[in-house]
């Protein structure tokens, strides 16, 4: 079995079709939301289903100037994990909104904290602020989603129990590959970041399956055999998911 350990359901075109793949190939997935109506679809489509977790979040290009907060409380208990959640002061156009972007994700990592759910994280552009914000807080194992920031910041981070995924621009990507010759293989998990981010990284539309390519490309980034790499983020991913 694969994890897919950062994906987006909204992103896939044809649903039916790319849920079937899912099941067929046994992917565990875990489906991020980008706002409260995300997850709560999300929930009301996949409570049930043993290969999918949900995770509640607001995004941070989904930050605007007033955050209804509180409005999230009730559904904190009934999650999978946190996520999507973060700072971007590189993609986000709004940087007027970079206060409150600290400002709610603050608020996700307080309730990580309050719950012991572990956080699934954007860093983009954020990296130092958020690294310092994860050392004010005892959050468990967080996710450190598509990272291309500093690498000298890596290690700081692994120290936090940070873990990290690894997506679609392996062997695209020359800090990727940096920073896969940094990680032990038992912090590494793999995601696609949905279908479109695929497309968007090698003009490849990435169904659920191609997490299976991204495995082997880890695998030959890190010179392992395949199915030891297959195998240890595998337990990987068991190791943070809840029981």
């Amino acid at each position: 079995m694969y994890f897919n350990f950062h994906d987006h359901y909204s992103f896939y075109k044809d649903k039916e079709t790319s849920l079937s793949i899912l099941e067929k190939e046994k992917i565990h997935t875990l489906f991020v939301s980008m706002n409260l109506e995300e997850y709560l679809s999300l929930k009301e489509t996949f409570s049930d289903h043993p290969l999918i977790s949900i995770g509640l979040g607001i995004h941070p290009w989904e930050v605007k100037k007033e955050n209804n907060l509180k409005s999230l409380e009730p559904y904190f208990s009934s999650c999978d994990f946190i996520g999507e959640i973060g700072m971007d002061f590189y993609w986000a156009e709004q940087k007027e909104y970079y206060p409150q972007q600290k400002e709610v994700f603050e608020f996700f990592l307080q309730k990580a904290e309050e719950y012991q759910k572990f956080p699934n994280i954007h860093t983009k552009g954020a990296e130092l602020e958020i690294l310092s914000l994860l050392q004010k807080y005892n959050v468990p194992t967080p996710v450190i989603h598509w990272y291309s920031g500093p690498l000298e910041l890596v290690e700081k981070y692994l120290e936090e129990g940070c873990y990290f995924t690894i997506g679609p621009d392996v062997g695209y990507s020359k800090i990727t590959s940096e920073l896969l010759q940094i990680l032990p293989l038992d912090r590494i998990l793999s995601e696609t970041d949905g279908a479109t981010s695929v497309e968007w990284v090698n003009g490849i539309y990435g169904e659920p399956d191609y997490i299976k390519m991204i495995v082997e490309s880890i695998a030959k980034e890190k010179h392992l055999p395949l199915e030891q790499v297959r195998e240890q983020l595998y337990q990987n991913g068991q190791n943070i998911l809840p029981k």
